[in-house]
């Protein structure tokens, strides 16, 4: 088992952000430094002592855009504000830039949606499964198709230990590496729950359950690949 993880920034309190709404202002963490300081990752080497790793010491890259690209924000109160935002996807946090210095968004229970580039975002509360309904926490999720049931997408990246030096091998430094997509359904006024399953996908759905069933099989499809999911989502959201 790798060492945890622990990221730390730096909360800077009246930050006065010309910009953005005074709902938003005063709740803002500001991720002190330049870019090669960013994040400062503390890796437990053991129970004393400490190694400090930064996002810059890291090969790859933890960004869903490699710069920040053109957003905005819209609030629940509909104010829409233009930002230059980006996502990190090991974090799973939303940057925005603001007179060349960064922040974090972490008031998103006041966001209705994220938009970065073409890419829609929203904070979402999530299940692991239909049967169990202790949540997996909530995270900044990709919206992929809209309607009375929401198909969203969870980006997933992990860290790799940096290696040390080893017989006709350098020291090999720490990698990020992404990993699968991750996918959940949201029908209307319900939990966003993780689809693992066909099974999963109609207890989910189970008031089209029979459609749905039917659908599928004829038309051969899953629920492991994206573009399957998104045709059974619009075919239940057309019903």
């Amino acid at each position: 088992m790798g060492p945890r993880i622990r990221i730390t920034c730096c909360l800077i309190l009246n930050v006065l952000l010309l910009s953005v709404p005074e709902n938003i202002r005063s709740q803002q963490v500001y991720l002190d430094g330049s870019e090669e300081l960013l994040h400062i990752l503390r890796l437990d080497q053991n129970i004393t002592q400490f190694e400090t790793v930064t996002y810059a010491s890291i090969d790859g890259n933890p960004f869903l855009y490699a710069d920040f690209a053109p957003g905005r924000m819209i609030l629940k109160t509909g104010e829409v504000l233009g930002l230059s935002l980006r996502y990190d996807i090991y974090a799973r946090q939303i940057h925005f830039k603001n007179k060349e210095r960064v922040y974090e968004v972490v008031n998103p229970e006041k966001l209705d949606m994220i938009v970065i580039d073409t890419i829609s975002f929203q904070y979402i509360t999530c299940l692991k499964s239909p049967g169990d309904l202790t949540p997996e926490g909530s995270s900044f999720l990709i919206l992929k198709t809209d309607g009375k049931c929401k198909l969203f997408i969870k980006k997933n990246m992990r860290i790799q230990d940096a290696e040390v030096p080893k017989a006709f091998q350098d020291a090999q430094p720490a990698k990020f590496i992404p990993l699968g997509d991750t996918y959940y359904l949201k029908p209307d006024k319900k939990s966003a729950v993780r689809v693992n399953s066909k099974k999963d996908l109609l207890n989910i759905l189970a008031d089209k359950k029979d459609e749905l069933n039917k659908f599928i099989d004829s038309n051969k499809l899953g629920t492991k690949e994206l573009d399957d999911l998104v045709k059974i989502v619009t075919f239940y959201n057309s019903l």
